[in-house]
């Protein structure tokens, strides 16, 4: 495996990170949000600020240095992910609708785009 060349060095305590899959350690740190807290001779300990799965906030893990990435990025809870993907589907399924009834000449352009908009809305409350 190769990896991205970043070592023990290019990190400080307080960097924020993300776990990418980890080569060594348990799958479920896997884009859990954290702070580093220590840098040891071999791996990077990271305070989880908002692990993957609420249970592990606050907990304390070693990673090597290229299990993670700098800053914050993506959703790092698991149930999260899965309200998104749920989310982009009642969107789609929304604008497919919309565009079925525009096909069909029942509804204006103008019409499609506010239902689009108060679906969102709905989606979203």
């Amino acid at each position: 495996m190769l990896g991205s060349g970043k070592t023990l060095s290019s990190f400080k305590v307080g960097d924020k990170v993300t776990v990418r899959a980890p080569s060594d350690r348990p799958l479920f740190h896997h884009g859990s949000h954290g702070t580093i807290v220590t840098i040891g001779t071999k791996r990077v300990h990271v305070r989880m600020d908002k692990a993957a799965f609420e249970n592990h906030d606050g907990e304390v893990a070693n990673f090597l240095p290229d299990d993670l990435d700098f800053g914050h990025v993506g959703t790092p809870r698991n149930s999260d992910r899965v309200n998104d993907a749920f989310t982009a589907m009642k969107l789609a399924a929304g604008a497919d609708l919309v565009a079925v009834a525009l096909d069909a000449g029942v509804i204006t352009a103008e019409q499609g785009e506010q239902i689009k908009a108060a679906w969102a809305t709905h989606l979203q409350s």
